[in-house]
């Protein structure tokens, strides 16, 4: 068999891929806590500091740095995951800077390796956090900040003592900046109460923080007496219905201290009474002789606080008697093969069905019977599929029980995919699909309380082989996630789409319809393949007549889309797909690109009516794309971001794009020969000369706000490019100026540059803008006094600048001169870069001048 040598290049180019993942010694499924754990242990070991003998050292660590920098990041690990080293060359430029040994040894990753503080990044925080109801009490901390360090050995006693009571958090504000900016944090360390919001202010010492937390804590307890006993535990709800753990002091304290029975009330919270009888006291005294007890602690079945159905507890530890009462605790009800046949044929209540391979699964697992008590709206039961065999197969994958599987009010069911759930969460095991071995990772309790939580209120459901079908030809919005169970991105997408309807505005009629299904393609592969979707391998593809898909140039067109990869079947027999893992405020993006889009699909008769006779005020961008290019694919949802600000900006600016698989031979006498290729003709400018097209450089990102700029510096600007003429042109006009100065380098002057063109359009005929380069005209800027800041980090109590930039953009306002006088330079200062605010502000003034005259 001869083998095209392009197709051998490529070969070699795809192998030649550093696989981050094997890189760094972690499966591909590896949550940042484990990914920053791995990268420690490597820095550590192969620091070049450590390593001055290997002339290699460098180069090798710059390989783990990056594969590291990459994958810590969603948006770059997704990028990744979904195309390879090949899907980072736009734009990224990580791995070369790295820090000392002693920064890793010392600083890096400080509460990785203690289990009881949940380690938060802006996903975590806001579905973990922010759409609950739990308490939290959150350490925003830094890498960088000495503070930090030194609470550090506190901050795990303290989650130590209090594990169980209250969740304890910490997220390194170094590393996600915008998720401690929207918390209100700006100092470190600061310390944070969730729900409420409230943040720490007193003495970071151990006892002073219990203290306060404690404090703080809802959970109720019960003091007992002979004159509220009964109504307690057999009258009132909801005490009535739940056992009792009751607390005997007397004259030796052989009892519950304060602080430990307030912890032991939130343990238990909303599961079992927690009762304290003082049997000192002369009111109480009775009760502790009816009871028969006097001191330490006992457990009470419901309505049967008497003596004799009492157990005694030998511990005074709220976490010993916490698991203890988990062992008196009636089990998850059990359900039936006719129960099980009646909810797949519909539930009129939320139920929530374990599935196990026989009841002993269920000893492993304790904490499960605090899930009917956390989840009220929902029926907590579970199946012995020992008993009901060919029932549970047809539900789900019976070599991965134990499984959830969530039956909804509306129709349909979800199965908890992502891991198994058998074992306590510290453990792992291997499990093998066909040739494919990956790490099955054990779901801790709270991970299946939201997965039930979320589940139940979401519409997302399986579908089988008659499902898909009718969902696919119903005429519906509908979104099928093509997925396989083996695959990382599929199972955190699988959680996207699960809270997708949260986040979908009611009020649009047409969206909050829409339908989301989940497609097996272990289980129903014949079905994925026809639509065109299947895990891509490397080597199976050498074995497939060679079909493979590659960047540049396609060998077959036939090559499938991988894994995830969702379609979207629209009302009018459309299908537009989505490739890869997207968060669900992205999807909700997607669809809207998809039903609303704003870049036109351009045919070559299109084409050469829209593009090539445009009129003469008219600008268009048009991609040339191919549909298997991965490059392409991250483009388009990017361009549809642009297209609309442009759009928004100037409706007489245009985005299109021109599928050049379906047009292969016009894009070829377009001389297009590589994907994707971004071209732009411009309207005509008569300040200067124009070429028929610019082409989007190759060096430049090619993400919205990339795009959004380079256009904007081709479209017909109104505003004035000065240097030394500022002095005569601004200062002694009669007119209304505002000036930018900046510089080329200047991230914010970049960012700011569209934002200005706006205001000049705004403010078209009002007042005049110029721009003033600093770099070309250092003189007029330092004339002008254009001043140094200072800009730096801190930590609290401690002030550490870092760096000295330019204050670019500076902004002002120029009135015109008075009584032929010219004008200082110091003009107006506009202290902001909002376009509204600085369109307003200026308004403001002009009305004030218009008064004054």
């Amino acid at each position: 068999m001869r083998i095209p040598l392009l197709f051998l290049v490529l070969i070699v180019a795809v192998i030649a891929d550093e696989d981050y993942y094997k890189l760094l010694g972690i499966e591909r499924d590896a949550d940042d806590r484990t990914i920053r754990k791995a990268f420690k242990k490597l820095a550590i070991q192969k620091h070049p500091d450590k390593n001055k003998d290997n002339p290699n050292a460098h180069a090798e660590f710059v390989k783990i740095n990056k594969a590291y920098e990459v994958l810590k990041d969603e948006e770059t690990r997704k990028k990744y995951d979904q195309f390879g080293e090949k899907g980072l060359e736009d734009g990224f430029q990580g791995g070369n800077n790295y820090q000392s040994w002693q920064f890793y040894n010392e600083n890096f990753g400080i509460y990785d390796d203690d289990p009881e503080i949940v380690t938060l990044n802006r996903a975590d925080f806001q579905r973990q956090v922010s759409d609950s109801n739990e308490m939290w009490f959150i350490n925003f901390y830094s890498t960088y900040c000495s503070h930090c360090h030194q609470l550090a050995p506190t901050w795990r006693k303290f989650a130590r003592v209090m594990e169980g009571a209250v969740r304890i958090g910490a997220v390194n504000c170094a590393e996600d900046p915008g998720l401690c900016q929207s918390q209100r944090v700006h100092a470190y360390p600061s310390l944070v109460v969730y729900p409420t919001g409230e943040f720490y202010t007193g003495v970071r010492d151990l006892e002073l923080l219990q203290e306060f937390i404690l404090q703080r804590m809802t959970a109720e307890i019960l003091h007992l007496g002979s004159d509220n006993i009964e109504a307690l535990t057999t009258e009132w709800e909801p005490y009535d219905s739940r056992p009792w753990i009751i607390d005997f002091c007397d004259e030796t304290d052989s009892c519950l201290s304060p602080a430990n029975r307030r912890k032991l009330a939130a343990m238990l919270d909303g599961l079992v009474n927690v009762g304290n009888v003082n049997c000192r006291a002369n009111a109480e005294h009775e009760l502790c002789e009816f009871l028969d007890a006097s001191m330490g602690v006992s457990y009470y079945p419901a309505r049967q606080v008497q003596k004799g159905y009492e157990k005694k507890m030998n511990s005074l530890d709220p976490k010993e008697l916490a698991d203890e009462v988990l062992t008196y605790l009636d089990a998850i009800e059990e359900i039936g093969e006719q129960d099980l046949q009646e909810l797949l044929e519909g539930t009129s209540w939320p139920t929530s069905v374990l599935f196990v391979s026989n009841k002993n699964d269920l000893n492993e697992r304790k904490d499960y019977k605090k899930l009917p008590a956390a989840l009220p709206d929902v029926k907590i039961l579970f199946v012995d599929c020992s008993k009901y065999m060919d029932k549970c197969r047809a539900v789900l994958d019976v070599q991965k029980l134990p499984q959830f599987v969530t039956f909804k009010t509306t129709g349909g069911y979800e199965i908890d995919y992502d891991g198994t759930v058998g074992k306590p969460p510290k453990s792992e095991e291997k499990r093998g699909v066909g040739n494919l071995w990956i790490t099955v990772n054990k779901k801790s309790y709270y991970d299946v309380r939201a997965f039930i939580k979320e589940s139940a209120t979401s519409p997302l459901h399986v579908l089988d082989e008659d499902a898909y079908n009718a969902a696919i030809s119903s005429g519906e919005l509908w979104i099928v996630d093509y997925f396989a169970p083996w695959c990382p991105p599929c199972l955190r997408l699988i959680g996207e789409y699960r809270r997708l309807h949260s986040i979908i505005d009611r009020k649009d009629e047409v969206v909050s319809k829409i339908r989301i299904g989940l497609i097996d393609c272990q289980k129903y592969n014949q079905i994925c393949q026809k639509a065109g979707v299947q895990r891509f391998d490397i080597f199976q593809a050498l074995n497939a007549s060679l079909r493979l898909p590659i960047i540049g140039k396609r060998v077959d067109a036939s090559v499938n889309d991988s894994y995830p990869t969702s379609a979207l079947y629209t009302m009018d027999g459309r299908v537009h797909k989505f490739v890869g893992y997207h968060a669900a405020t992205t999807v909700l993006e997607l669809i809207d690109n998809a039903l609303n889009p704003a870049v036109d699909e351009l045919t070559p008769d299109q084409f050469a009516e829209l593009v090539e006779g445009r009129k003469s005020d008219e600008t268009w961008v048009v991609d040339f794309f191919a549909p298997w290019c991965g490059p392409c694919q991250q483009l388009a949802p990017e361009l549809q971001k642009a297209a609309r600000a442009l759009r928004a900006y100037d409706e007489r600016v245009h985005v299109g794009s021109v599928d050049c698989q379906a047009h292969s031979q016009f894009c070829s006498k377009q001389g297009v020969n590589a994907y994707p290729t971004i071209r732009l003709y411009p309207a005509v400018n008569n300040n200067r000369r124009m070429q028929a097209y610019y082409v989007y450089p190759q060096n430049m990102w090619r993400n919205a706000d990339t795009i959004e700029r380079w256009v904007f510096g081709m479209l017909p600007s109104l505003v004035t490019q000065l240097g030394n003429d500022y002095w005569t042109t601004v200062l002694d006009s009669d007119e209304p100026w505002i000036v930018d100065f900046y510089a080329p380098w200047c991230g914010h002057c970049v960012q700011f540059s569209p934002v200005y063109e706006q205001i000049a359009k705004a403010l078209d005929g009002k007042v005049k803008l110029a721009k003033v380069d600093c770099d070309q005209w250092p003189g007029v800027c330092q004339g002008a006094q254009v001043i140094h800041k200072s800009l730096g980090f801190y930590c609290l109590h401690s002030l550490t600048v870092v760096s000295q930039v330019q204050a670019y953009p500076t902004v002002r306002f120029y009135r015109g001169r008075q009584h032929g006088r010219r004008q200082d330079i110091w003009g107006m200062q506009l202290q902001t870069q909002h376009k509204d605010t600085i369109v307003q502000a200026v308004l403001s003034q002009l009305e004030q001048l218009h008064d004054e005259l």
